[in-house]
């Protein structure tokens, strides 16, 4: 839906009205939701804000370049990337299986990005979209878990931060600032569904699975992704980037199954 309005729409502007009409569908439920926040909580959600704007700027800004399915399957390198971070960021060095994972699907990136149209700028910004995301992950899995504070704390801190980040990059990100009814439309679904639903739920929840746990469970979103782009864009891929994406599902999988049996070993030693 996002690749089928971008023409010419300035990506950094359109996240900007996506979080903007996310905080205020907020905003009248702030008390009941418990979206105060501390100076604690607001310090964890500002830093939050800027992976989670990082994500979306540079995931937005390549979707322009790139194709949607391919998008989705490079954004989903960050399951293979949360396997090597949440250990280091947990002080355990990764083990030679969640490396030869990360390996396989960087192979499989390969094949993906390089037949036909090539490695192009919209592959290599979602690239550092993914690293962006995959910080997100497991940050808010090491903030919430084990945490005093109020987890929808983190919330508002999060969007404004984007909002601000966005609005900053309009005069250096190419597009048009425009809005018509369809623009509208799709900000207000992935406000709703894609950001609000999304990052509550990633929030309440994700500290119960733990970051490589819910890393496994979004491996799902590029196969959704190209599912969704084959039906309304009609993207077909070809057969050696169908090999990449083949290859690049079988490393975050495999990569995301050893580190959560270490980790089962590890809870239990």
């Amino acid at each position: 839906m996002q690749k089928d309005i971008l023409h010419g729409l300035s990506p950094v502007f359109y996240n900007f009205l996506r979080f903007s009409i996310a905080v205020l569908l907020l905003l009248p439920l702030r008390r009941r939701l418990g979206l105060t926040f501390s100076r604690r909580s607001l310090g964890r959600g500002l830093l939050l804000g800027l992976f989670l704007s990082g994500g979306y700027v540079f995931q937005t800004w390549g979707l322009v370049f790139t194709s949607a399915s391919k998008s989705a399957f490079i954004t989903s390198l960050y399951v293979g990337i949360v396997a090597i971070l949440s250990p280091l960021i947990e002080r355990r060095i990764p083990n030679r299986s969640q490396i030869a994972a990360l390996g396989i699907s960087l192979v499989g990136l390969y094949f993906l990005t390089t037949p036909e149209g090539g490695f192009n700028i919209g592959d290599l910004l979602t690239t550092l979209c993914s690293v962006s995301f995959a910080l997100h992950v497991v940050f808010i899995t090491h903030f919430t878990r084990g945490s005093d504070i109020n987890d929808m704390e983190l919330l508002l801190p999060q969007f404004i931060v984007v909002i601000v980040v966005n609005l900053a990059l309009t005069p250096f990100v190419e597009g048009r600032l425009f809005v018509t009814p369809q623009i509208i439309g799709v900000a207000a679904f992935t406000a709703v569904f894609a950001t609000i639903f999304a990052v509550v739920i990633q929030l309440k929840y994700q500290k119960f699975l733990g970051s490589l746990g819910a890393s496994l469970i979004y491996v799902g979103e590029p196969a959704f992704a190209l599912l969704f782009a084959m039906i309304i864009l009609a993207e077909l891929p070809s057969r050696i980037e169908i090999l990449g994406l083949s290859l690049m599902t079988l490393g975050m999988i495999f990569g995301g199954t050893i580190s959560l049996i270490t980790n089962g070993r590890d809870v239990k030693s």
